[in-house]
């Protein structure tokens, strides 16, 4: 199956990027910034990757309501990276992007050798997710995708170490059961007697910045006397 990108932006950038992704096999699928906000299916397309083309700089605060429909397109359960092409010297712009849940932000002048690596890393790194019998697990806004192991909350990509996603991933698994420090240390590092340790208590700790910090619901719940909770609602 060919792999598909859909191309996000106007212009004569657009239209060289579009032609050279096109002589190296890729299937692009172009639309304009306003049309994010229309009813495309996004799953119908069964894109790989979103290379969004951001180059008017007085445009930032009109495109606000287009950035809202982009992270509804990144929070339909699809594995899909998102790759911004932006001007040269902007990089409170790239710092923004990165923040927004970009996985890679290129400035101009764009070396076509250089993009099509990129792409080609992005793509084997998101190889694992598959588009179809995705396994998720969802937790009210919270979202973990067991193949690619990504996570998200509110459409927000959160950028958990190894460790911190089997702990979430336990917790979610078991969501609204009050999980004893114990079955977190056997589950999530193989520890098979309680160890006199605060390890589980510190990863939380870290855990609930990542995850709970400045939201107005907290999903990481202590249950007294027992361990901790993910709940579900």
């Amino acid at each position: 199956m060919k792999t598909t990108i859909i191309l996000v932006g106007t212009g004569e950038l657009v239209r060289r990027i579009e032609h050279v992704m096109q002589e190296e096999g890729y299937g692009i699928k172009h639309i304009e910034w306003p049309e994010l906000n229309d009813k495309i299916d996004i799953n119908s397309a069964r894109p790989h990757l979103i290379i969004l083309v951001d180059r008017e700089p007085e445009h930032v605060n009109q495109s606000e309501p287009d950035k809202i429909a982009l992270k509804k397109w990144m929070n339909q359960g699809l594995s899909l990276p998102l790759m911004v092409i932006m001007p040269e010297n902007s990089p409170q712009r790239v710092i923004d992007w990165l923040d927004f849940g970009a996985n890679d932000v290129m400035e101009e002048p764009l070396h076509w050798k250089v993009m099509l690596a990129r792409i080609r890393s992005l793509l084997r790194l998101f190889s694992s997710a598959t588009h179809e019998g995705e396994e998720m697990i969802v937790v009210q806004d919270l979202r973990l995708n067991l193949r690619s192991r990504r996570v998200s909350r509110g459409g927000q990509y959160l950028n958990l170490t190894p460790k911190e996603y089997e702990l979430l991933e336990f917790l979610a698994i078991h969501v609204n059961e009050a999980c004893t420090r114990g079955d977190i240390l056997r589950e999530v590092w193989g520890y098979e007697f309680a160890m006199d340790t605060n390890v589980v208590d510190v990863y939380i700790k870290h855990l609930r910045v990542k995850v709970d910090k400045g939201r107005d619901v907290k999903l990481i719940q202590t249950v007294r006397g027992v361990g901790y909770m993910l709940e579900g609602g």
